[in-house]
């Protein structure tokens, strides 16, 4: 394990050369209510023989971005910086690509130092504060030097996968037995052969302590883990959003960053702005926000990237999250207030995909164009599918005791597998080997039901008026094409359109006021329908439906029913 000590080396301060990327007017944003600002000096070398030291004869690394949150410094040709640093800051490295940072036991990467010579305080802005959960403890003076080792990682390359989680979300033990059970037993050992996973936020479900046991569980992935904050990750009785989240960062550092990896610039952005203690937003206790200082670090972190490369921007709360059919038919999700000005900062660059959670009833792929006013090439805003679903207490148990917590626009609870082939990204959602939707990358469905002979049936009884076939293409999108091909016929085109999944609605009328309720349904993204004749012979009919998403993934699946006569 790679303690916050590990990195510091007490050394003599050298002359620095360093290259400061600062935008008009940004020291004076990021300078306001700073005191006691000290020159934090270090370097950034390759860690040839990997103990977590600075030693004689490593080499320095040159050009590595180095920030304190707004400031951005690059090292010099012998990887030396020098920059400004005050009490209650994390100083942090931009991991370039080619090399890995060090990840401590549980595989979180070691990119950052904490500079809390007090610890977290206790008393904010004149008011006591009694912090429910543990919190920074007191780092001590700032070191003579603050040294960032690297890696050199051979796989590294512009051909790569990633994990993507969203919402992972335990408040109590048994919500987190439930993440095991349906997340960490498939993945142990890295069965899909990625390089990291990254969590876009809600680690937990309020209850902080729970960050251990589940770092110890992800860790059992044996992958880089990389995190960002969500809503659920807040220290509730902070009075303001400054400290907002000190065990999130006691845990996993700063709440915003970013790495290189192959021909991708990745940037976690903490885009959940908390009112503080007792005060609301119009839209309640927080917000979907990009602060001030985080948009003056983005844009300094951007100026040293090549534009050319792939931007992928990770959010907790989704940039814009809406879809519409053909007939008017409309549906809105969360959004993030401020999004105009990431899109002013994201202009120069052609390749960007954005990721975020935050949203238990639905996932969606918002096309980013001149509806948004961005004028450059059109790009996704993805909010992915959870891990938990709906929540870990929704639907019924199965015999692992494990809760369906299908979500509420009918996507199952999964992950991802993002396949990058230089500035491309392709989305892959898999969805928990168990369940209802094992393994299945869509649902069939007849909306009406059959109507059921008395002594019951499945997909079995006289076909009602107006019938149609309902395809849920899990975490779809609109501009991907569903076909269904009935009783052998040519395949036929099936209609986008915006409305609930009939399976869930049935669901959750099956369920409502028991123990095992789903959510209430919610219109749906990803839904195609086909009309069925209303004169369809008796007996056994099949169906074979099959997709192509906007990446070129094709999905295959089949359904059967058997019409009775109606005498």
């Amino acid at each position: 394990m790679m303690s916050q000590a590990t990195w510091i080396a007490k050394t003599t301060t050298l002359a620095l050369l360093s290259v400061a990327v600062l935008v008009p007017d940004a020291a004076a944003q990021c300078d306001r209510n700073r005191i006691n600002v000290a020159s934090a000096t270090g370097s950034v070398y390759v860690d040839l023989n990997r103990n977590g030291r600075f030693d004689r004869r490593e080499p320095g690394v040159p050009d590595i971005a180095i920030s304190n949150g707004c400031r951005v410094v690059t090292s010099d040709s012998n990887g030396r910086y020098e920059i400004d640093l005050a009490p209650t800051e994390i100083l942090f490295i931009s991991k370039p690509a080619g090399y890995a940072v060090p990840v401590d036991a549980n595989q979180v990467p070691q990119f950052f130092y904490r500079h809390y010579p007090e610890g977290t305080p206790s008393e904010i802005r004149g008011t006591a504060v009694e912090w429910l959960f543990p919190v920074i403890e007191p780092t001590g003076p700032l070191p003579d030097a603050i040294n960032f080792g690297l890696l050199p990682d051979s796989s590294d390359s512009g051909v790569f996968t990633a994990h993507g989680f969203a919402d992972t979300q335990a408040r109590v033990d048994l919500s987190q037995d439930m993440l095991r059970e349906d997340l960490i037993n498939p993945l142990i050992g890295n069965p899909y052969g990625v390089d990291f996973g990254i969590t876009v936020g809600d680690v937990a479900n309020d209850n902080l302590a729970i960050y251990d046991r589940h770092k110890v569980m992800m860790g059992l992935m044996e992958i880089p883990q990389w995190y960002l904050p969500g809503n659920h990750d807040v220290n509730y009785n902070s009075p303001d959003a400054r400290f907002a989240n000190e065990t999130y960062k006691s845990h996993f550092g700063p709440t915003y960053y970013s790495f290189n990896h192959g021909d991708t610039h990745f940037v976690a952005l903490n885009n959940v702005e908390y009112a503080g203690l007792g005060e609301e937003f119009a839209s309640g206790r927080y917000r979907g926000f990009i602060t001030e200082n985080q948009l003056q670090w983005l844009t300094a972190d951007l100026a040293l990237i090549d534009p050319n490369k792939l931007i992928v921007i990770a959010t907790h709360i989704p940039l814009v999250a809406e879809t519409e059919d053909e007939f008017g038919n409309r549906a809105t999700g969360p959004n993030t207030e401020n999004f105009q000005a990431l899109l002013d900062i994201l202009a120069p660059f052609p390749n960007i995909y954005g990721i975020a959670g935050h949203d238990t009833s639905s996932s969606w792929k918002v096309e980013v164009n001149h509806q948004h006013g961005w004028s450059g090439q059109p790009w996704l805003a993805h909010t992915l599918a959870e891990v938990r679903g709906n929540g870990w207490t929704r639907g019924p148990a199965d015999l692992r005791g494990v809760r369906d917590a299908m979500m509420e626009d009918g996507n199952p609870n999964g992950f991802y597998v993002f396949h990058f082939a230089g500035t491309d990204l392709s989305p892959e959602f898999i969805p928990f080997p168990f369940g209802p939707d094992a393994n299945q990358r869509l649902r069939i469905t007849l909306d009406p039901l059959l109507e059921s002979p008395a002594e019951g049936s499945v997909n079995r009884g006289q076909l009602q008026s107006d019938t149609r076939l309902v395809v849920n293409l899990f975490d779809g999108g609109l501009r991907d094409k569903v076909w269904a091909a009935l009783d052998g016929d040519a395949p036929t085109p099936m209609i986008y359109t915006v409305r609930t999944d009939p399976y869930v609605e049935r669901a959750h009328r099956r369920f409502a006021d028991t123990d095992d309720a789903y959510g209430r349904p919610h219109l749906s993204s990803h839904i195609w329908e086909l009309a069925l004749p209303n004169n369809m012979a008796t007996g056994l009919h099949h169906v074979i439906v099959t997709t192509e998403d906007e990446f070129g993934q094709r999905q295959r699946g089949s359904f059967t029913f058997e019409i009775l006569d109606n005498q």
